[in-house]
Parts: structure tokens; C-alpha cells; sequence
């Protein structure tokens, strides 16, 4: 059987910048926001949940235009963290990136 091997940063990565595209989502894609907490606290706990509703509060009420590269760059720091101490987490973050992913293109364009 084949092993895969994760690049644990580019998992960090790639979530970080997902995660703060589903934080943003207008109202409408609440429930988008609401699986993908529920996820996020399964597998990393509820502090990281409370987290993402932390960042919804600072990307929906912030005028600052680098907001989202904030957020992404504060959650790349989290999530290598609960990595590094919890490397056998890497394939289930990828698999919640690759979900959210699916699902952030599958709504509707704005407008």
C-alpha cells in the first residue's frame, strides 16, 4: 500500500486561505460557515472554533483592505501549530480544505 506524504506547510497553507474565504461568506452561506466551524472544532477543538468566529467578526466589520491577508497569515501560524503538534491531523485538514473548496465553488456567483 502506497503511503501519501503531506508538505505540512502547503496543507497550512492552502486551509489558511480557505478558511478565510468561508469566514467572509455573506449571510446567505451561513450555513457554509456553520459546517465548516462544526469541522474545524471536531478536529481541532473548540478554541479554534471560536477562533473562526473571531475572524468572521474581523473580515465582515473590518474596512482594512489587507483584513483577509491578516487572517490568513494568523491562521497559517494556528494551524502549523496544532500540526506540529498533532502531525497525523495533516490528511484530515486537507480533506476539510478539499471539502470547503468544493462547496465555497459550488454557490451561486454574487450579484
Amino acid at each position: 500500500m502506497a503511503t501519501r506524504v503531506l508538505h505540512h506547510p502547503r496543507v497550512v497553507w492552502d486551509l489558511a486561505t480557505v478558511l478565510a474565504t468561508v469566514a467572509a461568506v455573506p449571510d446567505a452561506d451561513l450555513d457554509l460557515y456553520t459546517w465548516f466551524g462544526a469541522r474545524l472544532g471536531t478536529l481541532l477543538g473548540a478554541a479554534y472554533r471560536r477562533e473562526l468566529y473571531g475572524s468572521r467578526v474581523r473580515l465582515t466589520g473590518s474596512g482594512r483592505p489587507d483584513a483577509r491577508l491578516v487572517e490568513v497569515g494568523l491562521w497559517r501560524a494556528r494551524l502549523a501549530d496544532a500540526l506540529a503538534g498533532q502531525p497525523d491531523l495533516a490528511e484530515d485538514l486537507l480533506i476539510l480544505r478539499l471539502d470547503a473548496a468544493s462547496r465555497l465553488a459550488r454557490r451561486p456567483p454574487a450579484g
